[in-house]
């Protein structure tokens, strides 16, 4: 049978979540830019296409920060979800600690897990002669 088994390495989805933070903060400034240009309407001139010229820009302006908040939206889902998965694989790492700390604890059963790591740590197959007292 194959081994279907994988690993997941916690601290890169954290160094991803914190790369997906500093994309969020960088939005600020271009951001921060589109709101100035809304606020400040641009001086085209007294001029007849002059009022659509700067109807236009107001709605490209517009445009522009909806769809910049779609992207911000979009890196903070997938901050999000990096973040419960990291969470998810912590836990259940702290858990199978607690399980395996729990185990040593109760009398005869750490013989047999340490027999089992043991070989799959370290390639042997048999026993070391460990086992339940009893």
């Amino acid at each position: 049978m194959q081994d279907q088994s994988y690993y997941v390495h916690l601290e890169s989805l954290k160094d991803f979540v914190r790369e997906l933070e500093t994309q969020i903060h960088a939005m600020s400034k271009p951001n921060d830019f589109l709101l100035t240009l809304s606020e400040q309407p641009l001086l085209f001139g007294e001029f007849g296409e002059a009022g659509s010229l700067n109807k236009a820009h107001q709605a490209a302006v517009a445009e522009m920060q909806g769809l910049l908040d779609q992207v911000k939206g979009a890196i903070t889902f997938a901050q999000d979800v990096t973040t419960t998965v990291a969470d998810g694989y912590a836990a259940a790492d702290d858990s199978v600690a607690g399980d395996i700390h729990h185990a040593s604890q109760q009398t005869g059963l750490l013989d047999p897990l340490l027999n089992v790591l043991g070989g799959v740590l370290g390639g042997n197959s048999g026993s070391n002669g460990g086992g339940n007292k009893g």
